[in-house]
């Protein structure tokens, strides 16, 4: 079981015993649009990698100027370190700062990225994503391009055919780079296809030919974001499969291959097509890190870095994960029925909230993260589904529903209650409206629903006890 956060286990519900906290959640960088993560362990601290998505809410493509570096000692509270910009390869062009992962070797940084070329200027070749690599002293600035040209020209591998069509390639992008125990550096990249190399001690350069992987049994096909570590002996390529993406992961006795596939890590995410995962080591537990769309006016090309914990099996096999709203700081809340205390209130894929008998087949439906949208007056609470990121109970037109979140201060109150001492039991509590003290959550015919309870029936079916489930 991970140390760094204790988590409530058990099948029996207990009581509530402390309000929602200061503590992250998912995702965990809420100031500003992140995504592709890669993180390193240096001195002690975590320095998360993302790129910077600036896309407006209608844009239709990426937009990343700049990769951010983040920095936390408890993965809880991050830092933002520094920007660095997409320019510091001059070669380079447009808005390109796409995946990149950073490591340490022999007391130096180097940073593997994700950058576009132009077309050649003879008019020979394509121009297209490519890679670059930055060295530095430091894991935070002093980055400057290590070679003053790309790690590998776009043409020099061969895209996959819907590419053709287009003035440039993008087959080379989303570099991962891995040191063995004998200290020998490989690096992996691919879109459609899925290439890897060795590097020489300079980390800079490749040594020898790149490589084309094919994984093993793998049910569906290679789309991108490779990732490479070692646990316990065994070799794991994480990757994006299919699209929209499932993460999924393959393993193998050796970084060379061969790679036999293993299964999905984590599902298609509901509101973007990518999820672009990392894997990290710290402090004796081993985490997840992903991006979704779950940030308000969030979606495909405005992402949000999250983490979940990562958990091997005794034959060395992952885990599937599940992405949550609660993440690793938190613990999932579940709502239970003072009128019928086998009833929990249960959300579903749509807008419908149901109070239910639990059904261990569904639990992740029972499952509530409980913070506040809005904090004034110290007890207010706002319920988002544990398994659906950015969506919120809400009240409207006389009626609850899960509604995403909008970015508008109207939605964040909207979709935050008061908690008082319950109605029918004051061991219990009720939820009443911020701006209508008339209105609470109440059952009525096995649904959620606002109401002014005035009878003794009423009250019971307006209180309700908010318990941490496992």
């Amino acid at each position: 079981m991970p140390t760094s956060f204790k988590r409530t286990l058990g099948a029996t519900l207990v009581g509530l015993t402390c309000a929602a906290g200061a503590q992250a959640d998912n995702p965990i960088i809420e100031e500003r649009f992140s995504a592709d993560p890669a993180a390193l362990v240096h001195d002690g601290k975590v320095y998360l990698y993302v790129g910077h998505d600036e896309a407006t809410e209608e844009g239709d493509f990426f937009v990343l100027k700049e990769w951010n570096i983040y920095s936390s000692t408890d993965l809880d509270n991050w830092t933002l370190e520094g920007a660095v910009p997409r320019t510091i390869f001059d070669w380079a062009e447009h808005d390109s700062a796409w995946a990149s992962q950073a490591i340490e070797h022999d007391g130096k940084f180097y940073w593997y990225t994700t950058v576009r070329m132009p077309v050649p200027e003879d008019g020979e070749g394509m121009g297209g994503y490519t890679l670059g690599v930055a060295v530095s002293d430091n894991p935070v600035t002093g980055w400057e391009d290590a070679l003053g040209k790309p790690l590998i020209d776009p043409n020099e591998t061969e895209p996959a055919p819907h590419m053709l069509e287009h003035n440039h390639s993008w087959d080379d992008i989303d570099p991962s780079v891995f040191v063995d125990h004998d200290g020998q550096a490989y690096l992996y990249w691919g879109n459609s296809h899925l290439y890897y190399a060795k590097l020489k001690d300079n980390m800079i350069e490749f040594d020898g030919e790149v490589h084309k992987v094919e994984i093993q049994n793998m049910p569906g096909t290679f789309t991108e974001a490779p990732w490479v570590h070692e646990k316990n002996g065994k070799y794991y390529l994480t990757f994006a499969m299919n699209y929209p993406e499932e993460l999924a992961y393959a393993m193998s006795d050796s970084p060379t291959g061969p790679w036999e596939y293993q299964g999905k890590l984590m599902e298609v995410l509901e509101d973007s097509g990518t999820s672009h995962q990392a894997i990290l080591e710290y402090e004796g537990d081993d985490y997840f890190i992903y991006h979704t769309a779950a940030l308000p006016t969030g979606g495909n090309f405005r992402r949000s870095v999250s983490m979940e914990f990562l958990e091997y099996n005794a034959n060395g096999t992952i885990q599937k994960i599940t992405p949550t709203a609660s993440g690793i700081t938190h613990v999932a809340q579940a709502l239970q029925s003072h009128a019928d205390v086998d009833d929990y209130v249960r959300y579903g894929d749509d807008e419908d909230v149901t109070v239910t008998e639990l059904n261990a087949n569904e639990h992740w439906h029972f499952k509530w993260h409980v913070k506040p949208l809005v904090e004034q007056g110290g007890n207010n609470v706002s319920f988002q589904p544990e398994t659906r990121m950015g969506y919120y109970l809400v009240a409207q037109d006389g009626d609850v529903a899960i509604v995403e979140h909008d970015g508008t201060d109207a939605f964040a109150r909207n979709a935050t209650f008061e908690k008082v001492s319950g109605l029918a039991d004051s061991n219990w509590s009720s939820f009443r409206s911020i701006d209508n003290k008339d209105h609470y959550l109440m059952v009525k015919n096995g649904e959620l629903t606002l109401g002014n309870p005035s009878t003794a029936a009423q009250r019971d079916a307006a209180t309700f006890q908010v318990n941490p489930t496992e």
